[in-house]
């Protein structure tokens, strides 16, 4: 038990020192911000009142809750539809969703452009074509994210139980599945938040008219390097609030919603109810 806590505390000392050093450097070069070693918030005031600043933050805004809500929408029911009905192919999706860490950003950019080349302008120049293609990009991390969410429980018990009990699919998905699945699903928003918020790549070659964040913060090291850093400060601190506001919700929801399934209740309530007859499962 000794060595476990020595160990743990260790290595919680090392990630924290490793995280903690860059950031109070970073934090101390913008803070002198070339007036000979005097501390002031020069940096932090010029770099907010950089032209296209505003813009950039929520073009950023929308790709990013563009990118977790067509994950969560696309990625939740597809896994549970294949861990109930087609479980075979779960190695199939596994291998799917490794796919994008073998392309390079580059050939999946000039491949989305040369596809949509007859697209509409507005589908082609806004930025829901980028949060489509952030989904692809996190697929790798959120799908293992949910997929070790629904892994944790028994599934197919808790579906049975809530369709012999004559549970709808929304209500059975709302009230018993998405509340015991509640972490894996905090888990792939948090990374793919956290992803779109700082990637440059796709930004830079797809929406070049309209720059994100990431993008606009590249340009202002050219001006300054001081209101780069500044810049880039304020960010993580805004991207951790964020990060922390979700799991808040996320938290809050799950005391306030329904309880988990109690197994041994719900067998003893269809051992009393002989009447009560199994829902087709088909529907």
């Amino acid at each position: 038990m000794i060595r476990n806590r020595t160990f743990r505390y260790v290595t919680l000392a090392l990630i924290g020192f490793y995280v903690v050093v860059p950031m109070y450097a970073s934090i101390q070069f913008s803070l002198q911000s070339g007036y000979h070693s005097k501390l002031s918030l020069g940096a932090y005031t010029s770099g907010l009142a950089q032209p296209g600043l505003g813009a950039s933050v929520i073009t950023s805004m929308e790709v990013s809750f563009g990118a977790v809500a067509a994950t969560l929408l696309l990625l939740v029911p597809t896994i549970i539809f294949v861990h109930l009905r087609l479980p075979r192919m779960r190695t199939v999706l596994e291998a799917v969703s490794l796919l994008p860490l073998g392309i390079p950003a580059i050939v999946i950019v000039v491949g989305t452009l040369g596809v949509y080349t007859s697209a509409p302008a507005w589908f082609v120049n806004s930025p829901l074509i980028l949060a489509l293609l952030y989904v692809i990009l996190a697929l790798p991390y959120s799908y293992r994210a949910i997929d070790a969410g629904v892994r944790s429980i028994d599934l197919l018990t808790l579906v049975e139980a809530g369709r012999s009990m004559g549970a709808r699919w929304m209500t059975l998905f709302r009230r018993v599945l998405l509340p015991n699945i509640r972490s894996g699903v905090l888990a792939a928003a948090f990374l793919t938040l956290a992803l779109s918020l700082g990637e440059y790549t796709f930004a830079s070659l797809i929406l070049p008219s309209t720059p994100t964040f990431p993008v606009f913060l590249a340009g202002v090291v050219t001006t300054s390097t001081y209101y780069a850093v500044a810049l880039s400060v304020l960010a993580l601190i805004v991207t951790w609030g964020l990060l922390v506001a979700i799991s808040v919700i996320g938290s809050g929801r799950r005391q306030s919603g329904a309880a988990p399934v109690d197994f041994d209740q719900t067998d003893q309530l269809m051992s009393n109810a002989p009447a009560l007859q199994p829902a087709d499962s088909a529907a």
